[in-house]
């Protein structure tokens, strides 16, 4: 017995990876190199890719990659840090660097730097939300429900 194989077009992979959206969330820029990764943190991030992964909120976009920029005033301005939105693939990937505030975030125990995380994100997509049809609210109550 003979077996056929179906080979896919990218079209047609692309139709499939269409039904979820991907939520990287990658690990700070600047404060990850002195100050390390917080456990907490880490398992939130992983948990937040898992949820998110099928769920959908845009006929257009399908990935989103958000890099958190945390550092002092002073590096900010040093390094040139800057916030920056790109769009990838017609709008199909996104690419979302932002800050948030290094005082704020040093001084938090795990469970406050999770809710700025969160709040981060939020800002993130708001960002987004101008440029590509999306669904800010859903996709809000679900990341509060995490």
């Amino acid at each position: 017995m003979v077996q056929q194989v179906q080979l896919l077009t990218m079209a047609d992979i692309f139709r499939f990876r269409s039904e979820n959206m991907e939520l990287n969330i990658n690990t700070p820029v600047y404060y990850k190199d002195y100050y390390g990764i917080d456990d907490e943190v880490y398992k939130f991030c992983q948990r937040t890719y898992l949820f998110f992964k099928d769920k959908e909120y845009s006929d257009t976009l399908q990935i989103m990659g958000i890099v958190p920029i945390i550092a002092p005033q002073e590096i900010y301005n040093r390094k040139n840090y800057k916030e920056k939105i790109k769009f990838l693939c017609n709008k199909n990937v996104v690419s979302v660097e932002i800050k948030m505030d290094f005082d704020n975030y040093y001084n938090a125990n795990s469970t406050e730097k999770i809710e700025q995380n969160k709040e981060m994100i939020l800002r993130a997509v708001e960002r987004i939300k101008t440029k590509v049809k999306f669904d800010y609210d859903q996709f809000r109550d679900d990341l509060m429900s995490l």
